[in-house]
């Protein structure tokens, strides 16, 4: 038997950490159902030189974890960046940071397939692309061998993404470099792109919209909508403006799946990153909770980004930002408004069945079955959030 064994689908997190590092370019990855995807070696090529083993953050986790030095409630000072992110635009201001230096920055995008991948961006104007949360997995392909490859050429590397796609990076790496820095994004846990195919074709999103929006960020909050991209009238062929139109709450069932936590990878449910102790330079979500432990005395209504500073090289770096407004909080606060800063999402009941439901079940039995039908309070959430958008 082959002493070379990589993750099956129960800890596997998808981030081709060992694909990244096969020097045959044995390991591919196959579905292994719902949409989710595990490593298959092609045995007849493979050399068990494990390094694939090495750099697999499940199965050799050699990671270090920092208690956060500084908890921040924070925005960017730019109108603009505030506007097209999911909270208070703070990811924007280290991306700026580390562009600014002639760096590149990795982060999740979505293309106008409706799909979501990583990219590196290294120009300001594209900044844009890697704005906005992304309720779905991303994939990652080659993404860790483009940051190896920046990081040798001695170019400054932001990487963003969920905990386990930093972890995959920095065990994939095997060495720390002086001129990489990771952010980490609380999360909740990923459904696969297939589930999202699926909502997309149910409501006829595919083929109708350029990008679909997951946060509704004029009034702060959680509000699906399709997003059509067109050319701006200055004549700039380069220039485009984003038009957002909500999606009708008895059709955005796909959140209300998500904060049930039933369309997640196996693994999510037992994720090791669900703690306060980070891995990440600094970590990031929306800043829930704000207020409840002390006042808040400035205004939220357009969004607040919650920063952990999980140590001195990243309190240094924020230091440098005067485009970053911040008040120290404490870490307490932080977790108590993110679940996720210190519990794992519980596998619910209907995990077992729903993925394959929401592709054959007819919608209206689909959100009965799962108590995702839309009520009272996601019509009202509406128009609150349009209400805050008028708002100075």
């Amino acid at each position: 038997m082959s002493k070379i064994q990589l993750c099956d689908q129960y800890n596997c997190t998808q981030c081709m950490a060992c694909v990244n590092a096969c020097p045959k370019g044995c390991i591919s990855m196959i579905d292994a159902g719902e949409g989710f995807y595990i490593p298959q070696i092609s045995r007849e090529a493979c050399v068990e030189c494990g390094s694939c083993m090495r750099a697999c953050h499940r199965i050799d986790p050699k990671l270090g974890y920092n208690q956060p030095m500084k908890t921040l409630a924070c925005w960017t000072k730019n109108d603009s960046d505030r506007k097209k992110s999911s909270s208070g635009g703070a990811f924007s201001v280290l991306a700026r940071k580390t562009l600014n230096k002639g760096g590149v920055v990795y982060g999740a995008t979505m293309d106008r397939d409706l799909t979501v991948k990583h990219i590196g961006v290294d120009n300001i104007d594209n900044i844009r692309l890697l704005q906005g949360s992304k309720y779905v997995q991303s994939f990652l392909g080659e993404t860790y061998k483009s940051v190896q490859e920046q990081l040798k050429g001695g170019r400054e590397v932001l990487f963003t993404g969920t905990p386990c796609q930093v972890g995959g990076l920095l065990t994939f790496l095997r060495k720390k470099y002086d001129n990489l820095i990771t952010c980490d994004m609380v999360c909740h846990g990923v459904p696969s792109q297939r589930a999202f195919n699926a909502f997309c074709e149910r409501t006829h999103l595919s083929g109708t919209c350029d990008s679909v929006s997951f946060r509704f960020t004029e009034g702060w909050g959680f509000q699906l909508a399709r997003e059509l991209v067109s050319p701006t009238k200055d004549g700039d062929s380069n220039s485009t403006s984003v038009q957002r139109k909500p999606i009708l709450p008895h059709n955005a069932w796909y959140m209300r799946a998500f904060n049930k936590s039933l369309m997640f990878n196996e693994s999510c449910y037992t994720c090791p990153y669900a703690i306060p102790q980070r891995i990440s330079d600094f970590t990031m979500a929306d800043y829930w909770g704000l207020g409840s432990h002390a006042p808040f005395n400035h205004p939220t209504f357009k969004g607040v980004s919650m920063l952990l500073v999980n140590n001195e090289r990243a309190w240094a770096m924020i230091q440098d930002c005067p485009e970053l407004f911040y008040e120290e909080r404490t870490l307490e606060e932080a977790i108590e408004g993110n679940y996720n800063l210190s519990h794992c999402s519980s596998r619910p009941k209907g995990r077992d069945s729903f993925i394959k439901d929401m592709e054959n079940m007819p919608q209206n039995k689909l959100v009965v079955k799962y108590d995702i039908k839309a009520n009272m309070r996601d019509y009202l959430r509406i128009l609150k959030q349009w209400i805050n958008s008028k708002r100075v």
